[in-house]
């Protein structure tokens, strides 16, 4: 997981730190600043509490306590009359509390529509810069501006009442309860299409509602028989039968599809 978060966390602060060094450039008269290289490294961060909370809401509360000093490599290329400079951030150390929740709390996995996450105090960040490039010591205040625009980026970040908002699923699909229940009977078929070299096909009956994700509900497969009958009988839960429609497909047992109808359950 830890890799994934990485590429995306990366990506944010990116995000992030655009606005903060257009604002910042001036003040230190520099040219123009970009990230060389920007990675957490390989180890992630260990959390060793939490607290979690319940309420009345349809929610799950936590407050992990978030410790990190990993390996990153971030790299800075600043570029100042007319030199250019690369900064590097070592040693760094994150000290933080987010919140974490939940909601709202749904009746099919993974539980929830929505994580939400903000920070209830800044975050406390320890970092040292390395100096690279003839030039480095030469640019007024480089040292300093990198200082600020790291210490700058974490105040703007997600402090409460800021939330970061990741959808997990449709909470107004996930929260719709079954309000009926469609029966239905798969008597026969005819004139079926030969889908084999012998003539024939060995068809079988998949039945599904549009809008959903569960199973099909398959009859018996009826070997070498273009008219088939089944006479079997299949109950399937309806959550709105006005966008949902019935899809029945006849299939030979090859998975090549001969037929396919769709009945509104409304009608």
């Amino acid at each position: 997981m830890w890799p994934y978060l990485n590429t995306a966390i990366c990506k944010t602060a990116k995000n992030i730190a655009k606005p903060i060094i257009a604002e910042q450039i001036p003040k230190y008269k520099i040219d123009s600043v970009e990230f060389e290289t920007l990675t957490l490294g390989s180890l992630p961060p260990t959390f060793p509490g939490m607290k979690v909370f319940i309420t009345d809401e349809k929610e799950l509360i936590m407050e992990p306590v978030l410790k990190w000093a990993g390996n990153p490599n971030i790299i800075i290329a600043v570029k100042a009359f007319g030199l250019k400079a690369t900064v590097q951030v070592v040693d760094l150390q994150v000290f933080a509390t987010p919140r974490i929740t939940l909601k709202p709390l749904i009746p099919s996995f993974p539980c929830f529509a929505n994580i939400h996450v903000s920070l209830l105090e800044k975050p406390h960040v320890d970092f040292g810069l390395k100096l690279f490039g003839a030039d480095a010591m030469a640019i007024p205040g480089l040292y300093k501006f990198v200082q600020e625009l790291i210490k700058d980026q974490v105040a703007r970040m997600y402090l409460w009442p800021k939330t970061l908002v990741v959808p997990i699923v449709d909470a107004s699909k996930a929260m719709k309860r079954p309000v009926g229940i469609l029966t239905v009977k798969v008597v026969r078929a005819m004139n079926l299409k030969k889908k084999d070299m012998l003539g024939s096909s060995d068809p079988y009956v998949k039945l599904k509602l549009t809008e959903v994700k569960i199973p099909s509900k398959k009859t018996t497969i009826k070997n070498r028989n273009l008219n088939p009958e089944w006479n079997e009988e299949f109950n399937i839960t309806v959550k709105d039968p006005e966008s949902q429609a019935l899809e029945i497909l006849v299939y030979d047992w090859e998975q090549v599809c001969i037929f396919v109808h769709l009945f509104k359950i409304n009608h």
